[in-house]
């Protein structure tokens, strides 16, 4: 049995009035197959959520301003245990270091990072971060990059630095992590194309595999320890699948799946509504292999034990695919084929992230 959390938006979806009974919800994929999900938490708009590494506790950051994190304790039945007002507005992501010592929360409305220290049981050393970092530019993007966006945060190759994507100045900033967890020496790791919108990435050794969701394209850079900086070495459309509920497609989440006969890519494409896989050489080079579809406006998804899930979230649904048909899915049929696998499913109100349990 599979177990993980859902963050979830307001039912009307990203970008409406929070607070109409969103939250977290715990969910289980059984020995039958058969997906289950219950509500655990009330709570404004909770956009993305990340459990301690060797602590019961998940935090969810909520998208709203100022940005807000709830520490649950999910033992038994979920009992909120802190509160931290993050600074910043519209917190899209929160991601925890290895230690367990520090989470950094990623500001969208605003651009900053915030640092929240952490006790050893996990909990929050006070209701207000410790350090936030501000960030200045723009891209020209005039809908989307009037300013910084801070969209995905985490650590570099080598575990010395963070790395934060900066949808709104096309950037990878960089910071080094001191012994406190702080953040010292502000940088610029790598300058990617106008207008392109750094969303997410996922490292591997020293490459960098990056999801940018205005220009649609996924980025292969490689990191250089003697500068902490990365060079673009490869780029590729994130999937030749058309466009299906939308005029403009938006890129959303890229994982990796690590085997002993050649890793996986995965990215997510709402408007094609599809998850692209990419093989990957030895090397690292990208190929790009098929697309499945994954549901009406898939925003985050994670692999989760044998499963690949999926929160589409403008079908309020929650997908698991098993991740062996993912893994052996054909190469495409023809140019923008889109396959189709079995699933499960299971009823969830605007489903914005998945976490493994």
């Amino acid at each position: 049995m599979s177990s993980f959390f859902v963050g979830t938006y307001p039912p009307d979806g990203a970008d409406t009035p929070a607070g109409h009974g969103e939250g977290v919800w715990r969910a289980k994929i059984g020995g039958d197959g058969a997906m289950r999900a219950k509500q655990i938490t009330a709570e404004p708009a909770a956009s993305f959520v990340v459990a301690h590494p060797g602590a019961p506790l998940l935090y969810a950051v909520e998208e709203t301003e100022p940005t807000g994190v709830a520490v649950w304790d999910v033992t038994g039945v979920a009992h909120l245990v802190a509160r931290v007002n993050a600074d910043g507005a519209q917190g899209c992501h929160i991601a925890v270091a290895p230690d367990g010592a520090t989470v950094y929360v990623c500001h969208y409305g605003t651009g900053e990072v915030s640092v929240i220290a952490l006790a050893l049981d996990g909990k929050p050393l006070s209701a207000t971060p410790a350090q936030t970092v501000s960030h200045v530019g723009s891209g020209p993007r005039a809908d989307r990059q009037t300013g910084p966006h801070a969209h995905f945060a985490t650590f570099a190759p080598g575990g010395r630095h963070l790395l934060v994507a900066d949808l709104g100045t096309d950037e990878l900033r960089r910071y080094t992590v001191g012994a406190d967890g702080l953040l010292y020496e502000p940088g610029i790791a790598a300058t990617l194309p106008p207008g392109c919108g750094p969303r997410h990435f996922v490292v591997r050794g020293d490459l960098l595999y990056v999801v940018c969701e205005l220009d649609h394209r996924l980025r292969t850079l490689r990191w250089d320890h003697a500068s902490a900086t990365a060079d673009v070495i490869a780029d590729c459309p994130t999937t030749l699948a058309p466009l299906r509920t939308s005029d403009v497609a938006y890129d959303a989440h890229v994982a990796i799946v690590r085997r002993e006969v050649g890793d996986v890519v995965l990215a997510s494409v709402r408007g094609a509504d599809v998850m692209s896989v990419f093989d990957v050489a030895p090397e690292g080079e990208l190929t790009y292999r098929a697309a499945f579809d994954v549901g009406y406006w898939p925003r985050h998804f994670a692999v989760v034990g044998e499963h690949v899930v999926v929160g589409a979230e403008r079908g309020h649904e929650v997908r698991a695919y098993a991740l062996a048909d993912v893994l052996e899915l054909a190469p495409e049929s023809e140019s923008g084929a889109v396959a189709a696998l079995p699933y499960a499913s299971v009823a969830v109100p605007s489903p914005a992230c998945i976490v493994a349990a």
